[in-house]
């Protein structure tokens, strides 16, 4: 993507619409925990010179907003958490993070996020609850766990949200703020510098506002070694995914979902159909089965208190009430439970392949809701069964490690809704690229 000058030959047009968004933003405080526009500016001034010189970065007009759970030098990396409030800051930018400034995004901030990582609604009783930018009320949830990212991106703060996804954290906030959120396979990113909230199922991911970025982003970091082709332009519509084949499992995609989304994906599912897609309905072996192994054998509680043991009790006070709990029941987990469950998911993961083998992806709702009212999820059990029910659906690529992106599709006046397409093992660059042709089609 070249780049836009304005009158004095400089490219900043990224930062400035980051910094107007700033301004414009009542709620700043619970988007961006802490902010660098000044030094952002400053670096799209060196990518311009840079460019002058015959050197374009490839995301050099670009602003990313980074997960307060990811390290960046000079601030602390604090999960959005009392907890870590008064710890030492990072001496060093996480991996990924590096890797997206070395590549010329301008980082602007630090985003707020569910304490700990532990929560698909953004709930934040801490540092504030950040809320989705469609509903003009501002009265509901922007999804969690990435959930000030997802806002960052909607409302034009940044272009990139570096964000992490345990259970559908990426995803889910895309889907309820009308963007584009991808977790890759396990290992593609790397999570050194990031606070764990599950080492065995988080998955570094991003947030754009569509596709195209999101190849931009995956290609600056060569993810995949290879260009994202999905050239789609002078395709005729009727044609547009001719060849592709979508498996919908009816035993799965709606069960948990309620009207307005089943007659939204219903619409979506059409839409493909009239440009070309194979789309097959049928029923799969119980995709709720990983879900009920990774919550019988406690493995997230497990992980998540390997990692918090060594200070959970002594201040357990400063944890969120909708977190600390959670995290403490881990240290109850057996070690037998815990490799049982590994191993029937192990054991899942094959049956899955096997089943998908024959379509380019699985397709399902994002989320089987809307965005709740915060007002509505304020009782504990409330909160816990919508938070579960929020996860549904995308936690499957998570317990089988496949990739998956979610889709806008729809308005909040009638949704917003996510169309996830959830791929086959180690299929992310197919996955990136036919998922422009169904952005196209939806359009």
């Amino acid at each position: 993507m070249g780049h836009t000058f304005d009158k004095d030959g400089v490219s900043l047009t990224a930062v400035e619409r980051a910094e107007s968004a700033s301004v414009d933003c009542v709620d700043i405080g619970q988007i961006l925990l802490r902010t660098r526009f000044a030094a952002a500016r400053a670096e799209a001034i060196a990518s311009d010179t840079l460019f002058r010189a015959g050197i374009g970065l490839a995301l050099a007009g670009l602003t990313l907003a980074a997960k307060a759970c990811f390290d960046v030098r000079g601030w602390v990396t604090d999960a959005a958490s009392g907890v870590l409030a008064h710890e030492p800051s990072a001496a060093a930018d996480a991996p990924v993070v590096a890797a997206l400034r070395k590549a010329g995004a301008s980082l602007v901030g630090h985003a707020n996020m569910t304490e700990f990582a532990f929560g698909a609604l953004g709930i934040n009783t801490t540092t504030g609850t950040p809320r989705t930018p469609l509903d003009t009320c501002r009265e509901r949830v922007a999804g969690g766990s990435t959930s000030g990212g997802a806002v960052a991106v909607a409302i034009g703060l940044a272009d990139i949200a570096l964000g992490t996804d345990t259970s559908g954290s990426v995803r889910i906030p895309a889907a309820f703020c009308g963007l584009t959120g991808f977790k890759p396979s396990k290992g593609v990113l790397s999570e050194k510098g990031c606070i764990p909230l599950s080492t065995s199922f988080d998955s570094p991911g991003f947030i754009t506002r569509d596709v195209s970025t999101m190849q931009r982003v995956v290609e600056a970091l060569q993810l995949y070694g290879q260009r994202m082709v999905s050239e789609h332009k002078d395709v005729p519509r009727a044609q547009l995914l001719s060849g592709i084949s979508f498996a919908v499992p009816g035993n799965f995609a709606l069960q948990r979902s309620d009207d307005a989304v089943a007659r939204a994906f219903e619409r979506a599912v059409e839409k493909l159909r009239q440009c070309g897609a194979n789309i097959v309905e049928r029923v799969f072996t119980d995709l709720t089965t990983p879900s009920r192994i990774a919550a019988e054998s406690g493995i997230i509680v497990a992980d998540a208190y390997a990692y918090h043991g060594k200070w959970i009790h002594e201040r357990f006070a400063k944890y969120d009430p909708l977190v600390g709990p959670r995290i403490l029941a881990g240290q109850d987990v057996s070690a037998h439970r815990y490799i049982e469950g590994k191993t029937a998911l192990r054991s899942f993961a094959h049956t899955f392949d096997e089943e998908i083998a024959d379509y380019d992806a699985l397709l399902t709702p994002t989320v089987p809701i809307i965005p709740p009212r915060v007002d509505d999820i304020v009782e504990k059990d409330e909160y816990l069964r919508i938070n579960a029910l929020v996860f549904s659906l995308t936690e499957l690529a998570n317990r089988v490690d496949v990739p998956s992106i979610a889709l806008p599709f729809g308005a909040l006046d009638a949704g917003p809704f996510g169309l996830m397409l959830t791929g086959r093992r180690r299929d992310d660059a197919h996955l990136l690229s036919i998922s422009r042709r169904v952005e196209h089609a939806l359009a």
